[in-house]
């Protein structure tokens, strides 16, 4: 899969995603079985498995990249200077 995912965009989702998890596991009462918990816990591994990825699967339907453009291929440190060319 192409990346679609920024480093910003990257590093929010990441943020996210660890406040999650211990809001609902100890906020919300996960530890004792609360649904309501586990759920926001369960939901937090959305986002840290997508900045893990760097691709975010509800972007590809609606081409949205959060990806700086332009005609250089990405950066092969992992940086965000271009999008990832298809090697043909």
């Amino acid at each position: 899969m192409i990346r679609n995912m920024s480093r910003l965009d990257r590093a929010l989702r990441f943020i996210a995603g660890t406040a999650l998890i211990p809001v609902g596991l100890l906020s919300l009462g996960g530890w004792q079985g609360d649904v309501i918990g586990l759920a926001i816990a369960g939901f937090a591994l959305v986002p840290l498995a997508t900045s893990a990825t760097g691709v975010c699967p509800l972007y590809i339907p609606f081409g949205v990249s959060t990806l700086r453009r332009g005609n250089t291929p990405a950066d092969p440190r992992g940086g965000d200077e271009g999008e990832e060319v298809p090697v043909r």
